[in-house]
C-alpha cells in the first residue's frame, strides 16, 4: 500500500538521499547520486519497485523526529508487547575517493518490553529493470543486478524467500542490533558493528557543527520558527551534492502533482533560476561557504556553455545530457503515470535564467564586497544576450510544454539582467555597453507597460497573447522593475490573490498548459505573496498566511513542491528546495519587518559625548593571544566584510553601517582590533607588505570609526573625522590620516596643508614606505560613493591587486572622457595628490590611460596627453549611492 508523500522521512551523506517511512521502510534510494537510478523504489511501484524494511512484526503506531540538530532519522514503534527505537542516518565523508562507497545505518534498540523485529531486503537494481540476485552469507547477504552491488551486514539469521531476503527475531528491552547496508562489492563483515556508535556521533557532531556556524555575521533571532528554519537548512545541506556545490531541486522524480495525472517530472537536477533565491537564503543562514561553492559551480557552468549555450538546468555534476525517458514497467505513485527520469525541458528556451543569474552575481557582490574581475566576461555576455534577444519567445519560468509564449516574467527577468549588470559594471568599473543596456531595459519596461498590462483585470498578465494571469507576476516589485506602492503592482497582487487564490494559498496560473488535469497550490509562489505582503507592511495577513503555509509541512518539518487544498496532503517531489528557500526567505523577511516596525529609537551609545573628545583610540581593549602580526591584517579585513555582508539593506541597496555595533559579529570585531597593540611592525620586512598592511589597516579603521560613530550617511558629519579615530599599533597611536600621509605617502603634506603629517623626530616616521606607490590612492577607502570598493591586498600579489584597483576606480567614473571637447573629467582626487601621479599633466593623464579598458580611450588620452583640458569632479562623500 502507498503511503502519503508527507509519511516520509529523508536521511543522506550529501551525494545521496533515502526516503524512510513512517512505518520504517527505505521506499527510495537510488545509488550512488541523488539521479542514478534507484535501488529501492517502491514510492513509484509498491509491488515491484523493492523496499528495505525494519519495523516490529506486531501491530503498532509510530512516531518519528530528528535527533535535534541533525539529519539523523529515528522512529519510534509502540507495540503491546514493548517499545522498539530506530535510528536511520548516512555518515557524511567529505573525501572524494569515498564517493562510491556509501554506508547506511540502522540502529535497533528495545527501551521497553519485548518486540519482535521484522527485516525485510528487497533491492530492485536500476528502477526495477535488471534482475536481482541474493547470495545469504553468515553476517548478512549480498545482492547484485547489473553492474550494481549492495551488501547487507546483519548478525541476526536470515532467511531467503521468493527472490527477497527477510528475518524475524525477538528483543527485550536493553537488546541493541544494527544492520550495515554499503554499495559495492564485498561480503558481510561483523565489524562495522563496532564502530557504529563512533560513526553515529560523529556524524551527530557534523550536523550540529554546521548548522551553528555562522560565516556571514547574520545572526537572526527566529524566534518561534527557529526549530522549522534549521530543518529547512538542514535539508538544503542533504540536497547538496558536495563535491560541486550544486543543489538538487529535490530527492525524487515523479511524484504528481495531481494524484493519478501526468504532471509528474524528474526533480533530481539543478535549476540555474534557483541561484539567486538559494545564495539569499544561504547567507541569510549564515552560511558563506555553501553560498560561493554554489557560485563557483555556476562560474564553471558559465566558462564551459557561455550564454548562448547556457541551459535552464543541469546534473549535479555539470552533465547537460537530461534526456527524458518514460519508465513503462513501473505503476507510478498511487497509479500516476508516467514515470518520468530525466527532463525534457532541458531543452527548452527560457530568458528568465540570464535575469536570475546575473540577479545572483549582485546579490554575491553585495553579501561579499566584490566580484571576480575573471568572472566579468561572462556575466557581461549574458547580459548582451539578453540584450539581443529579450524580444523572442520562450517557454516561460513554469515550462509549459505548449507554446513558445511572450511571457511577462521571461521579458522582466531580461530587464533585470540589464538593470544588474549596469550596477556591477558601475560599482567595479567594468567594461560594458552601459548605453545600450541602458536603453534596451528602458524599451522592455515601455513594451511590458504596453502588452503585458490588462486593463480588463488591473493587472500583469500571463504572457502577452492572454488575459490569464500568473503567480509569478509577484516578483515584478520584489526585483525592483516597479515599486511595491505601485497602483499597478498593488492591484496586480489583488488580482492574483482573487484569481488565483484558495484560502490565501496561490496556484502558479489557470490557463490551458498542453497538458490534461490539474495541480495542487504551488507553495513557493504563496511565498512570494508573503513576501510582497511584508513590503505592504500588511505584517499580520502576511503572518498568518505564513502559518498556514507552515503547516502544511510534515511531521518532520518537511516541504513538498504543492498541496492539495481538497485532500489536504502534500503534492509533487519531495521534499522541495525552493520550498523550503522560499520558507527561510519568507521568515527572515517578515521577522526584520517586524523589528523594524517595533524598534524604539536606538541607543546612539553616548554618541554625542564621543563628538565632545577630539581623539577617539577605537581600539582600546586586552590583547587576545594567538593571533600572530602576519594574521592580523587578514583577519580583521574579513571579518570587517563579514559585517558589511551582514548588514547589507538589499531592500534598499546599502550597507546599514549605523545598524552595526550592537551586533555580536562586531563585537567579535573588536576583539580581534585589540591584538594589534602587541603587533610589532618592524616585523614588516618587505615594501609589499608594508603596503599591504598599511592600505588594509587604513580601510578597516575607516570603517570602524563610521560604525563607532554611528555616522549614517557620510563622514562629514563628524568634524576631521580622518584625524580624530586612531588605532593602538604596538606602542604607537595611528589615525587614518597618519597612515595615509605619514606611511604610504611618504610623510608628504596632506591637501591644503602647510606641514607635514609626521613631525621631525617622530618615531613613526621611520615607518613611511618609499618611494611613494601612487597606486594606493586606488585602494584606501574613505567610506564614500566616490571611494573605491573595499578589497583586501596581499604582499603577495600585492602589484596585481593595486593595477585591478586602478582599473575599478578608473573605469568606475574615476575618468570620464569627452573626445568631442577635448576633454577629461578625472576624480578629485587628480587635483588633491597631482604631484603623486606625475610631474606634469601629461605625466598624471599618461599614468591614468594605462588603466583604462577601452582601446580607443587610452590611445586618445595618450595622444593628446599634453593638450586635454581637465575637469575635477565633485566629490561624493555619502556612504552609499546604490
Amino acid at each position: 500500500m502507498y503511503k502519503k508523500i508527507s509519511d516520509y522521512g529523508i536521511i543522506g551523506n550529501l551525494r545521496t538521499i533515502a526516503l524512510v517511512g513512517l512505518d520504517g521502510s527505505i521506499d527510495w534510494f537510488c545509488l550512488p547520486y541523488i539521479d542514478s537510478p534507484s535501488v529501492f523504489g517502491a514510492l513509484l511501484d509498491d509491488k515491484n519497485g523493492g523496499r528495505f524494511s525494519v519495523c516490529p512484526a506486531d501491530d503498532r503506531d509510530a512516531a518519528a523526529e530528528y535527533i535535534e540538530g541533525t539529519n539523523i532519522l529515528r522512529t519510534r514503534f509502540r507495540t503491546r508487547s514493548g517499545v522498539l527505537q530506530l535510528t536511520d542516518f548516512m555518515p557524511v565523508s567529505l573525501n572524494e575517493n569515498e564517493a562510491e562507497g556509501h554506508h547506511l545505518f540502522r540502529l535497533i534498540e528495545v527501551t521497553e518490553g519485548t518486540v519482535t523485529v521484522k527485516l525485510l531486503f528487497d533491492p530492485r537494481f536500476d528502477y526495477a529493470r535488471s534482475a536481482t540476485n541474493i547470495e545469504l552469507h553468515g553476517s548478512g547477504a549480498v545482492a547484485a543486478g547489473g553492474n550494481d552491488s549492495l551488501v547487507l551486514s546483519c548478525r541476526r539469521p536470515l532467511r531467503k524467500n521468493n527472490g527477497f531476503t527477510e528475518g524475524e527475531w525477538q528483543m527485550a528491552k536493553g537488546d541493541r542490533e544494527c544492520i550495515h547496508l554499503r554499495s559495492g562489492y564485498g561480503t558481510p563483515s561483523p565489524a562495522a558493528f563496532e564502530q557504529a556508535e563512533k560513526l553515529l556521533q560523529e556524524t551527530m557532531r557534523y550536523w550540529q557543527n554546521w548548522l551553528k556556524q555562522s560565516e556571514t555575521g547574520r545572526k537572526l533571532d527566529f524566534g518561534p520558527y527557529r526549530k522549522m528554519i534549521d530543518r529547512s537548512a538542514l535539508v538544503l545541506k542533504l540536497l547538496s551534492y558536495e563535491p560541486t556545490g550544486a543543489i538538487a531541486a529535490a530527492a525524487t522524480t515523479s511524484l504528481p502533482e495531481e494524484i493519478g495525472g501526468e504532471r509528474n517530472w524528474d526533480y533530481r537536477y539543478t535549476w540555474v533560476r534557483d541561484t539567486s533565491f538559494t545564495l539569499q537564503a544561504l547567507f541569510n543562514l549564515g552560511h558563506m561557504t555553501e553560498m560561493e561553492g554554489y557560485f563557483r559551480w555556476l562560474k564553471k557552468l558559465l566558462s564551459e556553455h557561455g550564454a548562448d549555450r547556457l541551459r535552464i538546468m543541469y546534473g549535479l555534476r555539470g552533465e547537460d545530457d537530461l534526456t527524458e525517458k518514460e519508465l513503462t514497467h513501473l505503476d507510478g505513485y498511487k497509479g500516476s503515470r508516467p514515470v518520468r527520469i530525466g527532463n525534457r525541458a532541458a531543452q527548452q528556451r527560457q530568458l528568465d535564467i540570464y535575469g536570475e543569474l546575473m540577479d545572483a552575481a549582485l546579490t554575491l557582490s553585495d553579501y561579499v564586497g566584490k566580484i571576480d574581475e575573471g568572472l566579468w566576461p561572462f556575466l557581461m555576455a549574458i547580459c548582451d544576450h539578453a540584450a539581443e534577444h529579450w524580444r523572442e519567445k520562450d517557454s516561460g519560468i513554469w515550462e509549459v510544454r505548449g507554446g513558445p509564449y511572450q511571457f511577462v516574467y521571461s521579458k522582466v527577468m531580461c530587464w533585470v539582467a540589464l538593470n544588474r549588470g549596469i550596477i556591477i559594471a558601475k560599482r567595479y568599473g567594468f567594461a560594458a555597453d552601459i548605453g545600450k543596456w541602458e536603453r534596451t531595459a528602458a524599451e522592455i519596461k515601455t513594451e511590458v507597460f504596453e502588452k503585458g498590462w490588462s486593463e480588463k483585470k488591473q493587472a500583469f498578465v500571463q504572457h502577452y497573447e492572454t488575459e490569464a494571469l500568473d503567480a509569478s507576476n509577484l516578483l515584478i516589485p520584489l526585483l525592483g522593475f516597479l515599486p511595491h506602492d505601485d497602483p499597478r503592482v498593488v492591484s496586480t497582487i489583488e488580482a492574483v490573490m482573487r484569481e488565483l487564490g484558495h484560502d490565501g494559498f496561490l496556484y502558479r496560473y489557470r490557463t490551458e498548459d498542453a497538458l490534461s488535469g490539474n495541480e495542487g497550490t504551488f507553495l513557493l509562489c504563496t511565498f512570494w505573496l508573503i513576501d510582497t505582503l511584508i513590503a505592504l507592511d500588511r505584517i499580520d495577513e502576511a503572518e498568518h498566511l505564513l502559518h498556514n503555509v507552515q503547516r502544511t509541512a510534515n511531521h518532520l518539518g518537511l516541504f513538498a513542491e504543492e498541496y492539495d487544498m481538497v485532500w489536504k496532503e502534500p503534492l509533487g517531489n519531495f521534499p522541495q528546495a525552493f520550498t523550503h528557500i522560499g520558507y527561510i526567505n519568507s521568515v527572515v523577511a517578515l521577522i526584520q519587518a517586524k523589528r523594524k516596525k517595533d524598534r524604539q529609537a536606538e541607543e546612539e551609545h553616548s554618541r554625542k559625548g564621543k563628538f565632545l573628545v577630539y581623539k577617539i583610540i577605537l581600539n582600546e581593549g586586552n590583547p587576545v593571544a594567538g593571533i600572530s602580526p602576519g594574521e592580523i591584517g587578514g583577519k580583521l579585513k574579513a571579518s570587517m566584510n563579514i559585517l558589511r555582508g551582514a548588514f547589507f539593506d538589499t531592500p534598499n541597496g546599502r550597507v546599514a553601517y549605523e545598524k552595526m555595533r550592537s551586533s555580536e559579529v562586531y563585537q567579535e570585531y573588536l576583539t580581534l582590533s585589540y591584538a594589534l597593540r602587541d603587533m610589532h611592525i618592524a616585523s614588516l620586512q618587505t615594501r609589499a607588505e608594508q603596503i599591504a598592511f598599511w592600505v588594509n589597516l587604513y580601510n578597516v579603521i575607516v570603517i570602524h570609526g563610521v560604525i563607532e560613530l554611528g555616522i549614517k550617511d557620510s563622514v562629514k558629519e563628524v568634524f576631521h573625522f580622518f584625524r580624530r579615530i586612531e588605532y593602538r599599533v604596538g606602542e604607537f597611536l595611528f589615525s587614518p590620516d597618519d597612515i595615509e600621509h605619514g606611511i604610504l605617502r611618504n610623510n608628504n603634506r596632506p591637501p591644503g596643508s602647510l606641514a607635514r603629517m609626521f613631525r621631525k623626530n617622530d618615531p613613526r616616521s621611520r615607518f613611511a614606505v618609499s618611494p611613494l606607490e601612487p597606486r594606493i590612492h586606488f585602494a584606501l577607502v574613505c567610506a564614500s560613493s566616490s571611494c573605491p570598493p573595499i578589497d583586501f591586498y596581499t604582499a603577495e600579489h600585492l602589484d596585481e591587486e593595486l593595477d585591478v584597483a586602478g582599473r575599478t576606480f578608473l573605469n568606475a567614473g574615476g575618468a570620464e572622457i569627452n573626445r568631442e571637447r577635448g576633454r577629461v573629467s578625472l576624480s578629485k582626487i587628480f587635483k588633491w595628490y597631482a604631484g603623486d601621479f606625475g610631474d606634469t599633466k601629461a605625466d598624471r593623464i599618461r599614468f591614468v590611460a594605462s588603466f583604462l579598458h577601452e582601446h580607443e580611450d587610452r590611445e586618445f588620452l595618450m595622444e593628446h596627453a599634453e593638450t586635454l583640458k581637465i575637469d575635477y569632479q565633485d566629490y561624493d562623500w555619502r556612504l552609499n549611492r546604490y
